[in-house]
């Protein structure tokens, strides 16, 4: 084989190679949806940064603790199956104290919906039911936080 031919062949084979392990990580795969359900998280700690009244801001600092606990059982599944984690959710900064707390529970239960589909990884699943468990105690929380909400509203605070 001569040096020309034999750059050709290294550059197609280099080429394959790379355009391969790319395709591979850009592909949703089988389990597409913890990754939507991380970014719907992703979004809803957006939406929990937001400064309260102090009783309230507890109970949205817990949920946004619990929102990051699960995120991180979802990065380890995601790991797994060799997927991107980098997300950078839109946010509407349009919205009032009602509207982003609706958006936020509306956020947690479609994350909760989206890792509901049967997990074909068995070591995924653990880490599927422990984001279970902090989505969940993350909608305890904001059912919290509205109710301090409601209260604080209804004595003028």
């Amino acid at each position: 084989m001569n040096r020309r031919s034999f750059i050709w062949v290294t550059a197609f084979a280099a080429v394959a190679a790379f355009s391969a392990i790319s395709g591979r990580a850009d592909t949703p795969g089988r389990h597409p949806h913890y990754m939507h359900a991380r970014s719907d998280l992703r979004a809803a700690q957006w939406y929990l940064n937001v400064r309260e009244e102090p009783n309230v801001t507890r109970n949205l600092h817990a949920a946004w603790e619990e929102v990051n606990k699960a995120i991180v059982e979802i990065d380890h599944a995601a790991v797994l199956d060799r997927k991107d984690m980098i997300d950078h959710p839109p946010v509407d900064t349009g919205l009032d104290r009602h509207g982003r707390f609706r958006k936020i529970v509306a956020l947690l239960r479609s994350a909760r919906h989206d890792i509901e589909h049967e997990e074909d990884n068995p070591a995924a699943v653990g880490w599927r039911d422990a984001a279970f468990r902090h989505i969940d105690a993350a909608l305890e929380h904001m059912h919290r936080a509205a109710r301090d909400q409601h209260w604080d509203h209804e004595l003028g605070f």
